[in-house]
């Protein structure tokens, strides 16, 4: 079967298409209750026979269409695939209060998920960054469900930086300070947004950040402060696990990320000339990455 090559990620963002208006057509959107709350989903059925089922998770500040790019690519090769927004994040809901937001409740968030949408087991969960602990939560809860565990631009433990500053400009100025932040680091005004002088793209990004729920946001980044490393306990669930990330990413340390695979024992796959949203970067090289590794396991 022919398939065509998707278009970058970061390309359709550079001609102004939002992650949003990137959905594929044949994708749907919904909401699953778990836990009282409303979190929004993404579902693709594969194209032809169904070799396999995907649950991507996304990262910190992120929501369900960050995967968005993919979802026609990964669907081609067999793969029914579903992302979601976690509880807080953009487009889901979630409690006001921070202790709502325990990295145990988080990865519970999963495995009702899974119930509620019938998705069984034999499921590939790929975590992209914080996506990534989270998803390392859920199947030491429970391996049974997964048949592989992807941890997509992310690390084991506390990946160090700026966390802390981040943590007080978040405490003191709210969600907006991670904005002012960002422009300031890449030199760009940072009262754009109350100037009205945010591109589309822009636009998008800041929307999404501040229809986040501030909770979200202050449980999450404790969680990556006091991330402690788990990769024992991982390795004795025997679950086959691939580390990949792009060759630039400037998240967790790189060599953090290779020796998590190999005291794993897991695969471990760079992408050239990708950051840390490796599947925005090169789109086509990571769905044919983890459409392979899927299909071995």
């Amino acid at each position: 079967m022919s398939r065509n090559i998707p278009t970058n990620g970061i390309t359709l963002e550079s001609q102004g298409i939002t992650l949003a208006d990137q959905l594929p057509s044949r994708a749907t959107r919904s909401h699953v209750l778990v836990d009282g709350y409303q979190l929004a989903t993404i579902t693709i059925e594969p194209v032809g026979e169904h070799v396999g089922t995907a649950l991507l998770v996304p990262g910190y500040t992120s929501s369900a269409d960050t995967f968005n790019m993919l979802l026609q690519p990964l669907s081609e090769r067999g793969y029914k695939v579903v992302s979601f927004s976690q509880r807080g994040q953009c487009l889901s809901e979630g409690p006001d209060s921070v202790d709502g937001y325990a990295l145990s409740r988080l990865g519970q968030d999963i495995h009702e998920l899974i119930d509620t949408l019938g998705l069984g087991t034999d499921i590939h969960i790929l975590g992209h960054s914080f996506g990534g602990v989270v998803s390392i939560e859920a199947v030491l809860q429970d391996h049974s469900p997964f048949a592989s565990l992807t941890m997509w631009n992310s690390g084991p433990e506390n990946m160090g930086g700026d966390l802390h500053e981040q943590r007080d400009g978040l405490l003191e100025h709210g969600p907006r300070a991670y904005f002012v932040g960002n422009q300031l680091a890449l030199g760009k005004d940072p009262e754009a947004d109350i100037k009205g002088e945010l591109n589309v793209i822009e636009q998008y990004y800041y929307d999404r950040l501040m229809s986040t729920n501030p909770a979200q946001l202050e449980a999450g980044i404790n969680i990556l402060i006091n991330q402690e490393n788990r990769t024992l306990e991982l390795s004795r669930t025997d679950i086959p696990v691939l580390v990949s990330h792009g060759a630039n990413d400037d998240a967790w340390p790189i060599p953090m990320q290779r020796e998590m695979a190999e005291q794993l024992g897991g695969d471990y796959w760079v992408l050239a000339n990708a950051g840390h949203s490796a599947h925005a970067d090169r789109t086509h090289a990571s769905a044919q990455l983890l459409a392979t590794f899927w299909d071995e396991h």
